[in-house]
């Protein structure tokens, strides 16, 4: 269900090119894609949230017409489930991770709830709602990774650690949305330097069919800003507010 990257940028190129508007070298549309596709992958939790509410006040029984449920499977194809090792209560998130959905422990028998770990203090204070094996609970806790001379480069990350309570837990189950893959147009340079499609070593975009048309409207409107053409923003801001007219009647 993925979206050709080579359809997407041939569409760009023709637009921009059809008035001898400018070009989008394969690096810059790499880029702008990456950043319109993470766009419209956030959006979606937003529409989703928005079509539940809008729901209780239309009620539908039509599948088709089920806002919720076809958004929401936009959201489902980025789910995916991983195995974590904890030792002494700690473990490493996965690093394609964007949202956690659920956690359990291995078995799947019993769920592993979320707590702040500003709130460690009164839950161990109880013997009602300290951890146990029947009630696992977990926070989460950055750890950076810096430079000697502090300052950030591309060696530089941030991780993100998950700590369990009680510390005896030696695996669990994670349910997670993960973040889309990267899109990618790759070339090699033929004759007269001109870019000819490396099927092979290309990346297509992961979000859902039915968002290609906002995803080349937008990256239009980025393509626009980038080589100063302000008629193409104002074209696709009009395309753009036409859709979002139509989603709100």
């Amino acid at each position: 269900m993925a979206i050709s990257v080579n359809s997407v940028y041939r569409t760009v190129l023709s637009v921009l090119n059809k008035e001898g508007r400018g070009y989008l070298t394969p690096d810059q549309f790499n880029r702008i894609g990456t950043q319109v596709q993470l766009d419209l992958f956030e959006r979606a939790f937003y529409d989703y949230n928005k079509a539940i509410n809008r729901k209780k006040r239309f009620i539908t029984n039509d599948e088709y017409a089920d806002l919720p449920k076809n958004i929401k499977e936009k959201i489902d194809i980025f789910s995916k489930e991983a195995t974590l090792s904890i030792t002494t209560g700690t473990s490493t998130l996965p690093s394609d991770l964007y949202r956690i959905v659920a956690l359990t422990t291995s078995d799947r028998t019993t769920a592993v709830q979320e707590v702040k770990k500003s709130e460690l203090t009164y839950i161990n204070a109880s013997k009602l709602t300290a951890p146990t094996t029947s009630y696992p609970v977990y926070y989460l806790e950055s750890a950076s990774t810096s430079t000697t001379n502090q300052e950030i480069d591309s060696d530089s990350s941030i991780d993100t650690k998950i700590k369990f309570l009680p510390s005896t837990l030696t695996s669990a189950t994670l349910d997670y949305i993960k973040i889309p893959q990267a899109p990618k147009w790759a070339f090699t340079r033929g004759t007269n330097d001109s870019y000819s499609w490396n099927r092979s070593d290309s990346y297509d975009f992961e979000i859902h069919k039915s968002d290609e048309v906002d995803l080349v409207l937008k990256i239009l409107a980025y393509a626009g800003v980038l080589i100063k053409d302000p008629t193409v923003v104002q074209s696709v801001s009009a395309e753009e507010t036409k859709i979002i007219q139509l989603e709100n009647s």
